[in-house]
């Protein structure tokens, strides 16, 4: 199953597999290490709007709710 790593609940891991928008979006996020194939774990987020926070090669990286829901990873069952 495909979804938005806004969507993945804290602990739940997942392989990035596209990042929709822009190129300046996706340069962005290829620089905080999120590209496709990496594996990333949701660390934490807060209600509502707030930032969503995951784990990519061993460092934690936060961004936005909205941008969040660009970057597509891939969960088992």
């Amino acid at each position: 199953m495909i979804i938005g790593i806004d969507r993945l609940k804290p602990g739940q891991s997942g392989v990035v597999r596209s990042v929709e928008g822009g190129r300046g979006i996706v340069a962005k996020l290829e620089a905080m290490g999120l590209r496709p194939g990496k594996v990333v774990t949701k660390v934490s987020s807060q209600f509502m709007a707030g930032p969503v926070t995951v784990a990519v090669d061993g460092r934690q990286v936060a961004m936005g709710r909205g941008i969040a829901a660009r970057v597509m990873v891939e969960v088992g069952g």
